[in-house]
Parts: C-alpha cells; structure tokens; sequence
C-alpha cells in the first residue's frame, strides 16, 4: 500500500515521462514531416510539345540501371555536330516554361545540334513517386547518355543543365565517355548545403534528425548530391552561369564550384546585373544562346561528323 508521499511521486514520475515521450514524439514527428517535405516530388505537367514550336520529334521511353522507365523526346538536325542532352532542374519538365526549355530546343535544333530532352524519375511523365536529392536521379542521366550514345554513336554530347540538373550533369560527368562539354546553369555544388539555405532557421540539430530520416524512410541521401566533391575529377570543359542575385541557389555555389577545380579550360559567366534562378535564356535569348554556341564552338569540332546508327528497336515514336 502506497503511503500518499509516494503517490504524489508517483504521479509526478508519471507526468514527467509523458511530458519527455510527448517531446520525443513531436520532435521526430516534426524531424518527419521536414523529411518528407524535402523529398516531395514537385510533379507537373508536360505542357507543349516541340511540334509547337513546328520541329519534327520522336518520343522515346528508356529504362534505367534500376529498372524505372523515364520519357522524353529527340529531335534530330540532320548532319548534327553534337547531340545536346537537356537535364532539367527539380521542380520542372522538359518542357519547362519558366526556363525557355522548348525554345531552347527549337534554337540548338536550327543551329545544327541533335537535342534529346527528358524527365526525370517523379516529374513530368516519367516514373517514380519522390524527389531522391540526387541519390538516384544521376542514374536517369547515366540512362539519358546511353541512350543517345546507342542513338548517334560517337558524336559528342553535351550536357545542358539548369540547377539541380546541372549539378546532376556535374556529377554524371567523370567517368563517362563522349561527353565533349557541360553547360551548367546556376548549378547547386551540395544538397545538404542548398537544404540547409532554404530552411536556414531550423534549429541544426533538428535539420540532422530530418536528414536522418530522408535516409531511413525515403531512400534520399542529402549527401549522396555533392558535385563540389566531384568536379575537380571533370576533365572536359564547364560553363558555369549565374545570376548575381538567385534567391534559389546562391551565386556562391557557382563560385565554389569553379574554386574547386584546377581545370584551365572552364569557365565562369557571372551575370551581375541579373535577379533569378535560370532565367536569363528566356529574358535574353540571343545573349544567351551566343554565349553557349561559342563555347561548344570551342569544345566540338565545327566540321565533326559521324554516320547515324539505326534506331534501337525498343524505341517508342510520335513526329509531331
């Protein structure tokens, strides 16, 4: 029999643990609910085709190392050069209004360029249900690239990427045969870096406990995105362009990237009188697209051709 002492005890010991597991319980709830927010695929629609724009294209569905299947499209400028792979950024398509995506096509197409564009793994039309941070998307480049190589042969390639698809473009790079060149177009250096910006006031220990979980429940890794690590190993050439003021990505991860690399041959084209993320194209098409075509002017062969295997058989179509 409890004396009355030892009840109050009781109680209070009682009170106290519920308090501590209600702390525990909210802690990670709110450390999943940051997980899950980071890793929410921004889904959306795939508005317009290249037929709009009057180009002939082929839609192509090809699967990847881990058996997802993604969609895109190839146009192809007969007598092409190079074959531009277009990698889009985290939110968008490839057909990416905001960005000019489909203009862009249409400008590398009239200017003697093959261009292959697509989606990642859970945006647009592809599979895939979540945003993986990177953990699994460099696998839709490494497919994207073994799909034009089989398509073009030995043709150069250049990777055109805009934000987390530059970064992915970075990453896709060493190793890789082919590859002549990379656009990158306000590239993040990290992940776990872009994270920590945008949700800067979360309190540090609780951002790790998301992370954490991102690992464990949803098979993204903030680390595994990490071209800052990787880009002293790109042997061929980076235009790095960025925006002095991008409230997405910061200038500085532009910057950082170029430090980190002693390759001679890359280049920086800090746009200091410009706000936004990935935008310049579409404000300064010709601006833009001037400076890109002197740069793989620089990188490919102006009279460089090579005969057109036959198309994989696997190879879905649609000409628009």
């Amino acid at each position: 029999m409890c004396l009355p002492g030892q009840r109050v005890s009781i109680v209070i010991f009682v009170v106290a643990f519920a308090i501590v597991l209600i702390g525990v319980l909210a802690y990670a709830a709110t450390a999943v609910y940051f997980a899950d927010l980071y890793t929410r695929s921004k889904r959306r629609r795939v508005q317009g085709t290249p037929a709009d724009l009057g180009l002939r294209f082929q839609d192509v569905q090809f699967l990847t190392a881990d058996q997802l299947t993604l969609a895109g499209w190839f146009l192809e400028s007969p007598g092409a050069r190079a074959t531009v792979i277009l990698i889009h950024d985290r939110a968008g398509t490839r057909a990416d209004a905001e960005h000019g995506l489909l203009n862009l096509q249409a400008e590398y197409v009239r200017r003697g360029f093959n261009v292959f564009a697509f989606d990642l793994r859970g945006r647009g039309e592809s599979a895939g249900r979540r945003d993986h941070l990177g953990t699994t998307e460099g696998l839709d480049v490494q497919a994207a690239i073994a799909y034009v190589r089989r398509r073009v042969g030995q043709l150069p390639i250049v990777l055109h990427g805009f934000g987390f698809g530059a970064a992915l473009a970075i990453e896709g790079t060493p190793g890789t045969t082919g590859i002549a060149g990379v656009i990158a177009d306000s590239p993040v250096a990290s992940m776990r870096d872009l994270l920590r910006y945008q949700h800067g006031r979360l309190p540090e220990h609780l951002f790790n406990a998301s992370c954490w979980f991102t690992r464990r429940l949803f098979n993204a890794d903030p680390d595994a995105l990490a071209p800052i690590d990787d880009v002293d190993r790109v042997e061929v050439p980076i235009l790095f362009i960025h925006a002095q003021v991008d409230d997405e990505v910061p200038v500085s991860h532009s910057l950082n990237l170029a430090a980190s690399s002693l390759n001679h041959r890359h280049e920086v084209w800090a746009l200091h009188d410009h706000y936004g993320h990935c935008c310049y194209y579409p404000q300064h098409p010709r601006e833009y697209m001037d400076r890109c075509l002197a740069f793989i002017d620089r990188i490919v062969p102006a009279r460089l051709l090579n005969p057109v295997p036959d198309r994989p058989a696997s190879e879905s179509s649609n000409v628009g």
